[in-house]
């Protein structure tokens, strides 16, 4: 990588948490986020980030934020071969010597001097940047704080800090006359530091290509953008999770689409039970179908075309989660058939989708009697209590069986 293969990231809550000083700023998403409530400042202080070099000349900076127009935010950047620093003594005159790190680390100390002792050691400040050169930095140690101003509710979000080190330019690959008088900090290093920039971001983009196509790891956008170019439809009833799951198996599901076996597999993803598909050569093949064709014709079809999906009813809910599950089927079934879904619940009604074992069981033997509270209607309710005769009467019939 053009430009060195070393560097600090900071993208995880527990790697901004890691020795350092934090006020006014949380944690969303392993994101670091300042939000104007108080009036304060969001103040970050970073560690040490040691080269394990003496005499290192940093390469790059590089933020990744998400900043309303409103907002703004200052850094602060300080590099040497030794912790130790002279700053002038609080309370005294004079000057004291001190270790940055154990000073950073003292809560004895307030914030604000914490920050003013980034401009008391000859600190560079930067406003508002998001790509800097460290070619002034030198020194095994580099330290940051990183000081966020808004007075707006929408939040400063932080996603990434990223620092490279040793320098490494385009100077570098060049014939050695082009070398000979560059300096560190010479004109030709960091013109052809604007170039190395674009290029190094294009190799870094190339470098996690894979993992944005990664549907386990992609992000929440590309996820979406991934599900419309593998023909997804509605990829915003799936849910993220789910969705995941379904562009993993999408080629195979792809291959097989407008079969019962697809219609299955996306149902079941969906909703987590697998469905009962009943299709017309089903229903016509059963021995009762010519004594009974009113009645299964009422139920299943009449014609080549209608297929019946069967699920309980903890799966369909409402009738929202019916109509978004009858799209998801309607978009992998073949176009000119017809899905009849049906809810099965757990009461008996006659000449209706009612199935032994399925919603329908037999536990002990009860009385059947007519509901009287819905007079107009065919229910059937298993009563409380049954009578001595009754229960005689059911249990003889079972022993002769």
């Amino acid at each position: 990588m053009a430009s060195g293969a070393i560097y600090f990231i900071l993208n995880r809550e527990s790697d901004w948490k890691d020795k350092s000083i934090l006020k006014n700023l949380n944690f969303e998403n392993d994101n670091l986020t300042f939000r104007s409530r108080s009036g304060e400042n969001g103040v970050y202080i970073s560690k040490s980030f040691d080269s394990l070099q003496r005499g290192t000349t940093w390469h790059r900076l590089r933020l990744d934020v998400t900043l309303p127009s409103s907002a703004s935010y200052k850094l602060k950047i300080y590099a040497s071969d030794t912790p130790e620093i002279v700053i002038p003594s609080f309370g005294a005159a004079g000057k004291s010597k001190v270790d940055i790190n154990e000073y950073i680390k003292d809560d004895s100390i307030a914030i604000g001097r914490k920050i003013d002792m980034f401009d008391l050691i000859g600190a560079k400040s930067f406003d508002t940047p998001t790509d800097i050169l460290l070619y002034d930095f030198k020194g095994r140690y580099l330290w940051m704080c990183l000081e966020i101003i808004s007075y707006v509710e929408d939040p400063v979000i932080i996603k990434s800090v990223k620092i490279e080190f040793p320098q490494v330019t385009f100077v570098d690959y060049l014939p050695e006359i082009y070398r000979k008088e560059a300096g560190e900090n010479s004109f030709l290093s960091r013109f052809l530091g604007i170039f190395q920039s674009v290029y190094v971001d294009l190799e870094d983009q190339i470098d996690v290509m894979p993992l944005k196509f990664d549907p386990d790891r992609t992000t929440k956008d590309f996820l979406n953008w991934m599900a419309d170019w593998l023909s997804v439809k509605d990829p915003s009833m799936w849910g993220e999770k789910r969705l995941r799951k379904l562009v993993k198996e999408s080629v195979s599901i792809y291959k097989m689409k407008g079969t019962r076996r697809a219609i299955s597999r996306v149902v079941e993803e969906y909703v987590g039970v697998e469905p009962i598909i009943v299709e017309q050569f089903d229903v016509k093949d059963n021995m009762c179908y010519y004594k009974q064709k009113d009645l299964i014709e009422n139920l299943f079809g009449d014609n080549g075309y209608i297929f019946t999906v069967m699920l309980p009813e903890s799966c369909v809910k409402d009738t929202e989660s019916y109509i978004e599950l009858l799209r998801v089927i309607n978009n992998i079934k073949p176009v000119d058939s017809i899905c009849n879904l049906v809810v099965l619940n757990d009461q008996i009604y006659l000449d209706n989708h009612c199935y032994m074992g399925i919603n329908s069981f037999i536990t002990k033997n009860q009385d059947l009697v007519l509901d009287k509270t819905q007079r107009d209607t065919n229910n059937l309710v298993i009563s409380e209590e049954m009578d001595k005769r009754s229960a005689e009467y059911f249990a003889d019939i079972f022993e002769e069986e």
